[in-house]
């Protein structure tokens, strides 16, 4: 429940009291270097960030910015890239594709990870998608890439468009497995990505990157040159899916010239990290692997530690009058997520406010900003949600402007001036 509902000057203020607070503010996208449980632990990787999910609030950094190649941390663009055409209808996840023998070994380097595609097998879109995402399949990636696209340069031009429209500017691609180390990241901007693509596919927990191992080949891809025996279960690359509580995603990656990286997601009872950690160290793939899971296992152990979303209750947000509107009222949506997440060690009470326009004058656009929920710790702002219309009103007709005119001349001789 709300303790008070009142015009406020030209706005409603709604606000609700909750056993939550903290007394500093960081908003989204400010770098905390030292938290309230101390110091991040320290790792090996030249790059980290840690992001808070709900908010995109980095809670730790470590040279953010600094370009390094994110190896197969690409094949998320990719899949980025086809879940879009997948929506856009230009692809389902149950179409085959041929493969192409210039998307299979031997042609891809030796060494390099791969789901074991032979030329002419018949393999879905889905399997593809999940070769890319759990075994870090080169050649599956390649061949999503052909599917899509014709070549990986040309779907390359697709991924750099994907991430410059979400304004990550620091990202770069030249093709689609990560193989390449002219393909550029940087932590920030990958965590940034992450927590998009994300909110953008969330199917994409369930459908790939939480799965422990893939069933391929299976007897449906059988070619006239090859024949499955039996059955081959592929696992999960990224050990901290299959070993760390929570752990649900996304992606390692590994080239000589970036060292070793990782994108992980963890949730635990409402509360979602990611963290992103570029150029690890390790002398040889077993070595550098472990280190890397080790590390990221303990950001996350720190993360969990010391950090929590809440989701407190927000009361009820009423539509608003819309004048001269050919609706009455427009119903209000917030922008993001109505979440903020805390220091464990900074918790008290914490008070949630929405402050709502008392009126709009038609034309209103979807998504044009009518209000705000802040959350405040005494006169502290915690943080601030946008309420936005959630629909176009168009101007209404002849009859409406006669209505809503007179209705607004009697309301200023009669009401007060702040309910006009």
């Amino acid at each position: 429940m709300f303790t008070t509902m009142k015009l406020f000057r030209p706005r409603f203020l709604l606000i609700l009291g909750l056993a939550l607070s903290v007394p500093a503010l960081f908003g989204a996208g400010r770098i905390r270097e030292i938290a309230p449980g101390g110091p991040a632990p320290d790792v090996s990787a030249k790059a980290v960030v840690i992001m808070d999910d709900a908010t995109g609030t980095i809670l730790y950094a470590k040279n953010p910015d600094e370009p390094i190649p994110p190896a197969s941390l690409t094949k998320l663009v990719t899949l980025d890239v086809v879940y879009d055409e997948l929506a856009a209808g230009r692809l389902s996840r149950s179409q085959l594709v041929t493969i192409d023998p210039r998307d299979c070994s031997p042609i891809i380097p030796l060494g390099s990870s791969i789901m074991y595609l032979r030329p002419g097998m018949h393999v879905s879109i889905l399997d593809l998608m999940q070769g890319t995402a759990v075994v870090s399949g080169c050649d599956a990636a390649f061949a999503l890439a052909r599917a899509v696209s014709g070549s990986s340069e040309a779907f390359a031009k697709l991924m750099n468009a994907d991430v410059q429209a979400k304004g990550l500017t620091a990202l770069h691609f030249v093709e689609p497995s990560g193989l390449s180390e002219k393909n550029m990241v940087t932590a920030r901007q990958f965590a940034d990505f992450c927590r998009s693509y994300l909110r953008d596919h969330p199917e994409s927990i369930a459908e790939l990157h939480s799965l422990h191992y893939i069933d391929f080949p299976r007897p449906e891809h059988a070619t006239k040159d090859f024949i499955p025996k039996g059955r081959t279960l592929q696992f999960n690359r990224n050990n901290l899916v299959l070993d760390y509580p929570g752990c649900d995603g996304l992606k390692t990656g590994y080239i000589v010239e970036s060292g070793f990286n990782l994108a992980a997601t963890a949730e635990r009872d409402g509360t979602r990290f990611i963290i992103v950690t570029l150029g690890g160290s390790g002398s040889s793939s077993s070595g550098g692997g472990s280190i890397r899971a080790s590390d990221g296992a303990k950001l996350l152990d720190w993360s969990f530690a010391n950090w929590k979303t809440e989701t407190p209750r927000v009361p009820d947000i009423p539509a608003i009058r819309a004048w001269y509107g050919a609706k009455a009222r427009v119903a209000l949506a917030p922008s993001a997520a109505l979440a903020v997440t805390l220091p464990n060690a900074e918790l008290g009470d914490l008070s949630v406010r929405a402050e709502i326009d008392a009126s709009v004058v038609a034309p209103v656009s979807k998504g044009e900003k009518l209000g705000e929920v802040i959350y405040t710790s005494g006169s502290t702002v915690v943080r601030r949600v946008d309420l936005v219309a959630s629909s176009d009103v168009a101007r209404g007709n002849i009859f409406v402007l006669i209505h809503d005119a007179l209705e607004r001349f009697f309301r200023s001789i009669f009401a007060p001036r702040s309910q006009v």
